[in-house]
């Protein structure tokens, strides 16, 4: 007798930078548009850049959430907590959910990647691994990193990239099957124009202001931001959120360029205060430097601001132009001088400023929302799946 219905498909999604509420969005998208029951296995807690998340509680219930505290494989001195981590107990969820997917947000490179696919090759022969990769810049890792990188593409089924630059490097490392170029995604309903009026009082921002948001670290070029801001003149702010080593240098260049009075630092702020302070701008700039082993990626921030209307500037280090587009200016990498002369630019021309926002906004629409995304991921799950 036929059965009186056809069990749903199972997608397991494994990622450690679902412990932030805000970057599950794709979940729920994916759920919504899909006949897939999606499972995420998330860490209960993560620490990354001296600062520990706990696994933010949401209250979607589109897909579940399976939240297990992971280890460490014992290569901290490798500098790479990333991809040094794995679950314990991994076969008796695996066991549990018996998913048809498993996609792993994780590098082919990573323990926890090895893990995965080597348990379900042995517990579910039948299930389609996708794994993830955003290494832009070709690097070749000691063992065991390269053993679990090759092992991932012997046993894959299908790769997400975040960028050409990343498809290229896979391939040249030995990767034969297919691949999509996935980029991150943003949630317009959240990151949406509005006006921050109180902030922006509270912050005693006045005129022009100009921020960056991220990591002050060499490679994210804050310097050259404040160097560009040296260069300005007249009523304006510089207003920085992050946290890093370059935090006291920063400071100190600041103050030897006069701009103590017109610049205001605020540490690393939680991911749902973040529409409030980007709609305290009037341009956001992503002034990263290319440096040996490291090129820019994505640069989440820019979509960010895009959906908020807010216009952007970001120098032409790896895929900061084509995330950008006609969504706002870039510039030449390390050269402040250009970054001031595309702030002065906008800053006197707010009609144009507003069009690229408009631009911004309707790029992130059409390219970086999540739905978007998902639409993109559903047609790959159908096609593992035979469809």
């Amino acid at each position: 007798m036929k059965p009186a219905f056809e069990p749903r498909p199972v997608l397991l999604s494994v990622s450690h930078s679902a412990v932030l509420g805000g970057y599950r969005k794709r979940y729920s998208e994916v759920a919504r548009n899909s006949p897939l029951a999606v499972n995420l296995l998330a860490p209960k807690r993560w620490t990354q850049f001296n600062r520990t998340i706990e696994l933010e509680e949401t209250s979607d219930t589109s897909y579940r959430v399976i939240a297990r505290q992971p280890r460490a494989a014992g290569f901290l001195g490798q500098g790479l907590k990333n991809t040094t981590h794995f679950y314990p107990g991994l076969g008796k969820i695996l066991r549990e959910i018996k998913p048809d997917i498993i996609e792993l947000w994780e590098e082919p490179f990573a323990a926890v990647t090895f893990q995965v696919i080597r348990a379900a090759k042995r517990i579910l022969p039948g299930a389609k691994i996708i794994f993830f990769s955003a290494q832009n810049i070709r690097k070749n890792y000691p063992p065991p990193f390269s053993w679990w990188e090759q092992y991932t593409y012997r046993r894959a089924d299908f790769a997400f990239v975040i960028n050409r630059e990343a498809e290229a490097v896979i391939r040249e490392k030995g990767w034969p099957g297919e691949s999509l170029v996935l980029p991150l995604g943003v949630n317009p309903g959240l990151f949406r124009r509005f006006d921050s009026p109180d902030l922006r009082k509270e912050l005693g921002l006045t005129g022009f202001t100009v921020g960056f948001i991220g990591k002050l670290e060499t490679q994210k070029g804050v310097l050259d931001l404040i160097r560009a801001a040296g260069r300005l003149s007249g009523d304006f702010h510089l207003l920085i959120i992050g946290n890093g080593p370059l935090r006291p240098r920063a400071g100190r260049l600041v103050a030897e360029l006069g701009l103590t009075g017109k610049t205001r630092f605020i540490p690393a702020a939680d991911y749902d205060k973040m529409p409030a302070y980007l709609n305290c701008l009037d341009v956001l700039v992503l002034p990263s430097v290319t440096l040996p082993g490291l090129k820019e990626q994505f640069g989440r921030v820019l979509i960010e601001a895009m959906s908020c209307s807010v216009p952007v500037i970001g120098s032409d280090s790896g895929e900061i132009p084509n995330v950008i587009g006609d969504g706002g200016l870039t510039f030449p990498e390390g050269d402040p001088a250009a970054l001031a002369e595309r702030i002065v630019m906008l800053r006197k021309d707010p009609d144009r400023a507003r069009e690229l926002g408009r631009q911004g906004r309707r790029r992130v629409e059409a390219k970086f929302s999540w739905e978007a995304i998902a639409r993109r991921q559903i047609e790959v799950y159908r096609q593992l799946l035979g469809s």
